[in-house]
């Protein structure tokens, strides 16, 4: 065994914490914490964690919003060789308990923000959990004693400050390569979230492509803006490896994004989209942004005419990746000199190289890519659209509990992601569809037939078909094509009053017609293409 299949995560961060022990880790609310400091609580918690009875490989799941306890919290995760469950701090209470039950996590790091969420998980769950409550005062009993529903409560202060001194050690620890070191939870066709099992060595090689790839180094000062519980978190990590410094924001928001850049001298930072196109549309001629050497995008294309758009605005600082859950963040990039390059092309009239801009790059260094035939697996012709398939050291391991998904999805070797796509002849891809119905809104995935599920549930419903169109601000939109139990029956804000309830923000739909019946397939199913051709006609590809 050589190589990345003999690494782990736990030696590798306590070399980062103590090899860069006197620079500055993370900025957050303008509190600095020092690699140290990372070091001494993390250690703290690690070792609260092993009192809880928390060991190697179990889950530990995480929802909390960005702030300066976040990389503490998975720095002990990993200091006790446990495997992280993150969850989007969005996600609907019925969606949180459902990652509870089916990872079997029984301890739950969390903010008062979010225990209420937790708090109803409990009211069903099977399990018992321990909660590790951050800002705890803000959610006490009459007697002062801060509830979670049924689950026993430990302040996450006091669990700190037990074990924070200058000498604070973790347990110690015995992991191996293939030990579980993440799992974490995508949607599916069925609507219900899957968690993706990764072991150590997979996540140790996905931060050293990270490095590779992106070009994170100790000289970088990072701001994140978008949730820890996704891409971030990751960018995040293999900061940590670099000796970089972090800014954490709470949310994004463009004033305050562009005000970081200029006044901490951001050299990277990573958006969606929509994000970006914010950030143009406000303009950003007020601000020094001369520091900022990439602006990371991904999670969804972005149109060609921004892009060239940003890169006047900001010069050639774009850097595109394109990965999905099982295969994390890199499947392959476009870089910065390729953004520049076709955007120069366009300008000059040459639509050939301009065209470049609408790819998401070449393969990563650590990653073989192969357009296959969705069935048999075979290669297809190059220039030929077919699924995307994917073989890399950072693969997930499998899905939880799910054997015959994970046989369908990893075929000897090989990610079969569900993307359909093509290369060109210079080995750029091109995305053309997904496979599997998934709705990439603001650079969230949003899964169809999740969204349908929940609004299928309402008594004057009796039939419902969502799906993407195309939205110039978020990429696409979640639609909802509604038939009713009689014509008067609903009004749109009727079903969106319903969807609040039942769904995230991000995957409640953005709009809703009506219709008096679902076209179908000669196979009975719903005709989605159908449903959707009117939004696509004039558009060139069939995700935007």
């Amino acid at each position: 065994m050589s190589g990345f299949a003999r690494k782990t995560l736990p030696p590798l961060f306590e070399k980062a914490l103590r090899k860069y022990a006197d620079r500055t880790a993370v900025v957050a609310r303008d509190r600095r914490l020092t690699y140290a400091d990372l070091d001494r609580r993390s250690s703290a918690l690690a070792t609260a964690l092993d009192e809880l009875g928390v060991d190697p490989e179990d889950r530990v799941a995480v929802l909390l919003s960005n702030r300066p306890a976040y990389p503490v919290v998975d720095l002990a995760i990993v200091k006790r060789g446990a495997a992280r469950v993150p969850m989007n701090p969005m996600l609907a209470p019925s969606e949180v308990r459902h990652v509870l039950a089916d990872s079997g996590a029984r301890t739950v790091v969390c903010d008062a923000e979010h225990a209420d969420a937790v708090a109803t998980a409990t009211e069903t769950l099977d399990q018992s959990l321990d909660v590790v409550l951050v800002d705890a005062s803000e959610r006490t009993g009459r007697d002062g004693t801060p509830t979670v529903g049924d689950a026993t409560v430990h302040r996450y202060g006091r669990l700190l400050a037990e074990g924070n001194g200058v000498d604070a050690t973790a347990p110690a620890v015995d992991v191996a390569p293939g030990d579980v070191a993440g799992h974490f939870y995508t949607g599916g066709t069925t609507g219900e979230p899957k968690g993706v099992v990764y072991s150590q060595a997979g996540l140790s090689s996905n931060l050293y492509a990270h490095l590779a790839e992106l070009g994170f180094d100790g000289g970088d000062t990072g701001l994140v803006v978008t949730p820890l519980s996704h891409s971030a978190g990751t960018f995040l990590w293999a900061n940590l490896l670099a000796g970089a410094t972090i800014v954490v924001h709470r949310e994004f928001d463009v004033e305050r994004t562009l005000a970081a850049v200029e006044r901490r001298a951001v050299t990277w930072t990573f958006m969606v989209p929509t994000m970006i196109y914010r950030l143009l549309d406000h303009g950003v001629e007020s601000y020094d942004c001369s520091s900022l050497d990439r602006i990371v995008y991904g999670a969804a294309p972005m149109r060609p005419d921004r892009l060239r758009e940003g890169i006047a605005e900001l010069g050639p600082v774009f850097c595109q990746f394109y990965g999905q859950t099982e295969v994390p963040n890199l499947v392959t990039t476009l870089g910065r000199q390729e953004h520049a390059v076709a955007a120069r092309a366009a300008d000059e009239g040459d639509d050939d190289r301009a065209e470049r801009l609408r790819s998401a790059g070449q393969p990563c260094l650590l990653a073989d890519v192969r357009i296959a035939d969705p069935e048999t697996g075979e290669d297809r012709p190059r220039g030929e659209p077919g699924e995307v398939a994917v073989a890399a050291p950072y693969a997930f391991e499998r899905y939880h509990d799910r054997p015959a998904e994970t046989d369908r999805t990893l075929r000897d070797g090989w990610v079969f992601t569900g993307d359909i796509g093509r290369f060109d002849e210079e080995g750029y891809l091109y995305l053309l569809d997904r496979k599997r119905d998934v709705i990439v809104s603001g650079g969230m995935n949003v899964y169809s037939q999740e969204v349908a599920d929940a609004l299928g549930t309402h008594p004057e419903i009796t039939d419902v078909a969502v799906f993407g169109v195309p939205d110039d601000d978020w990429g696409e939109a979640v639609h909802a094509v509604v038939v009713p139990e009689s014509p008067d029956a609903l009004a749109p804000e009727d079903v969106a009053a319903y969807a609040d309830s039942r769904l995230a923000d991000y995957k409640k739909p953005k709009s809703v017609e009506f219709a008096s019946e679902l076209p179908t397939t000669p196979h009975g199913k719903v005709d989605k293409e159908q449903l959707r051709e009117p939004y696509w006609r004039d558009e060139d590809r069939s995700v935007n």
